[in-house]
């Protein structure tokens, strides 16, 4: 308790010092919070929205079709997987689709598309975020002949709701197939590459153009984003054996996932950063300190304070300095949190413009939110104080092993 109280009054011995490197430390650690929130919030807002959109938490789909995506590979027998799901998950949300690519012509001009997505209307608008984006129209409804589109494809084609358009495919032998639709809906997502080559029709429709009747290229299976790989793994085994493969959504969408490891690599290079000014700020003023009381150290172990006794008042000089800029730090970041989960930040002012951001075909449009964790405080409040001894160290043992005579005459 000594030793504490004597560290306490040396910290204010240089108040001007104390207060700066405090004040440092504290706002680069608050900065840190705050980030570290927003990117955990940020990543897994991305991938919900990439889920959502291109696949599912867990998707089913014929063996190698990740690879080739033709047509032939398809599920068989969509039914019987479907209550295995129901049976393994009851809580799941489930969707099938068919996947193939076109175009559209219109009198205007053409687009041609990427994703042509066959959907089962009463269970899609459950799952997707497409239904949520439409700017005119009306999602699938059901009827045979309606196609939701892009607002940059509606654009190209100078298509508006209830246009007819040509659409033209490839079935699975390979013959092109024609037909009339009408623009039933049309969505934005603010992602230029969504919004131009990715639309929608029925099922039932698109299995019949294709010549799949009863066939789907995936079942799509939405349940939680960190409970969803234990579900994976349970499907595997009760799916082996029946030609199929169930891809967690990181094995499903492989460009997004890899999109999000690099941003998390970019937040752990920000976190060594952060770090070294923490622990450059501490070794920097416990060094000055200790330099400036070499002969109070020496006058200290004459009078016969122990060498571990004046490292471990250092110590507690280093301890108190840090312990105070966590809490700064984390009164700062907590409330910057706070305010930006309340009003959230919106990509497009990021972007710089109309369009928002765009990552591994996925759209970020809609605002993001940080995501206060009591873990991500906890962890980083306990390395930012073992990081604040480790860098007072060095001068404590410093001050440890100074000659009491050699110090005096100083």
């Amino acid at each position: 308790m000594l030793l504490l109280k004597m560290a306490l009054r040396n910290l204010w011995r240089r108040k001007f010092r104390t207060i700066i490197t405090i004040t440092a430390i504290g706002v680069s650690y608050g900065l840190l919070i705050f980030f570290v929130q927003f990117q955990t919030g940020g990543k897994e807002q991305m991938a919900n929205t990439g889920i959502r959109m291109q696949a599912g938490h867990v998707v089913i789909q014929a063996s190698g079709y990740n690879l080739d995506k033709e047509l032939d590979q398809a599920i068989k027998d969509p039914g019987t997987v479907d209550r295995i799901i129901t049976e393994t998950d009851s809580a799941a949300k489930v969707a099938w689709r068919l996947y193939t690519t076109g175009s559209l012509r219109s009198s205007d001009g053409s687009v041609l598309l990427d994703r042509l997505v066959g959907a089962q209307p009463d269970r899609e608008r459950h799952v997707s975020d497409f239904p949520k984006k439409l700017i005119a129209g009306t999602f699938l409804s059901g009827k045979p002949d309606e196609i939701v589109i892009g607002a940059a494809a509606a654009k190209l084609l100078q298509a508006e709701v209830g246009t007819k358009l040509q659409l033209s495919v490839s079935d699975v032998n390979g013959g092109i197939v024609k037909v009339s639709l009408r623009v039933g809906g049309i969505y934005k997502t603010g992602g230029g590459t969504v919004d131009r080559g990715y639309a929608l029709v029925n099922l039932a429709r698109l299995q019949k153009l294709l010549r799949m009747p009863g066939e789907i290229s995936q079942i799509a299976i939405f349940t939680d984003l960190h409970s969803s790989r234990g579900l994976a793994q349970s499907l595997r085994e009760k799916l082996k054996g029946r030609g199929l493969e169930v891809l967690h959504w990181q094995e499903a969408l492989p460009t997004l996932y890899q999109v999000l490891l690099v941003d998390t690599a970019s937040m752990y290079i920000f976190l060594i950063i952060i770090f070294f000014i923490v622990a450059a700020g501490i070794l920097n003023s416990v060094l000055m300190s200790v330099l400036e009381r070499t002969r109070g150290f020496g006058v200290l172990k004459s009078l016969g304070m122990r060498p571990s006794e004046i490292l471990q008042l250092i110590l507690s000089e280093a301890f108190l300095m840090g312990l105070l800029a966590v809490i700064i730090g984390l009164a700062a970041g907590l409330t910057i949190s706070y305010i930006v989960s309340r009003y959230g930040i919106d990509p497009k002012d990021l972007a710089g413009g109309e369009q928002g951001m765009e990552a591994a075909g996925v759209p970020m449009t809609e605002k993001m939110y940080p995501k206060i964790t009591a873990w991500s405080c906890v962890w980083s409040s306990i390395f930012v104080m073992v990081l604040t001894l480790l860098s007072a160290l060095p001068p404590s043992l410093r001050a440890a092993k100074i000659l009491p005579v050699k110090a005096i005459r100083e």
